[in-house]
């Protein structure tokens, strides 16, 4: 009995480290584990705050792109109403062209008089005759070489058969032509643009009249063509500009 109750305070005795050491081990593993949590913890809120940088990096990109996207499209704003703006002047230019009369509507075939409902009334003539007669005799002169001679023809044919009548209502181009004959009254106001050009060191020239509807007519070895070309110029149409 002695023995065995000495015998179990000794194992008692040695009993309690070991379950002292075996109580420590856990707690030192909790602690382990608790120091590792706040690590991790540590690093991922590092980790939250680098990505919550690199989300406002990216914001601030998405914001500047989208300014730079904001005016590029307020330019081409711009330049698609500018386009429009052109493009309604040019319909306009265009619509007003296809109301605009030609020279066939001013002009009378296999006759060289005026239409019966023709009313000019008073008018001041500018000039009224038939083409320069120095270009025939320029011609005439030239007329001994073979490449002049088709033009000395046609200089002829003109003083022969050709007159103009160039007033401050209307610019007449008549042809008494035994192959054709005709008579074209161009209105004054139908005349968009007049353009002229000397010939024979200047005594005569050659005019072109464009109409409202871009159709021409051409006045060959015109006398006194620089008082017509301003007259017919100071009456002829002007276009009309609408400013919206």
């Amino acid at each position: 009995m002695l023995a065995h109750a000495f015998i179990a305070p000794a194992a008692v005795a040695a009993a309690a480290p070991a379950r002292a050491s075996a109580g420590r081990a856990p707690g030192r593993r909790m602690t382990s584990r608790v120091r590792f949590s706040r690590v991790v913890v540590a690093s991922s809120s590092s980790s939250g705050e680098s990505n919550a940088d690199a989300d406002d990096a990216f914001e601030d990109k998405l914001s500047a792109l989208r300014g730079k996207r904001s005016k590029r499209a307020a330019k081409d704003t711009g330049a698609m109403e500018t386009t429009t703006t052109t493009d309604a002047g040019e319909a306009r230019a265009r619509q007003s062209q296809s109301r605009a009369k030609g020279v066939r509507e001013f002009t009378r075939t296999d006759t060289t008089e005026e239409a019966p409902d023709a009313n000019w009334g008073v008018e001041q003539v500018f000039y009224e005759g038939p083409p320069a007669r120095g270009e025939v005799v320029t011609n005439v002169l030239m007329s001994w070489t073979l490449v002049w001679l088709p033009l000395t023809i046609q200089a002829v044919g003109r003083a022969l058969w050709l007159k103009y009548k160039i007033t401050d209502k209307r610019v007449s181009v008549i042809s008494e032509s035994p192959l054709r004959k005709e008579r074209t009254d161009v209105p004054i106001d139908q005349i968009a643009d007049v353009v002229s050009v000397g010939r024979g060191i200047g005594q005569w020239g050659d005019m072109v009249i464009t109409l409202r509807n871009g159709e021409k007519i051409e006045l060959r070895s015109l006398p006194d063509f620089k008082t017509c070309e301003k007259e017919i110029a100071a009456r002829m149409y002007k276009e009309k500009i609408i400013d919206f």
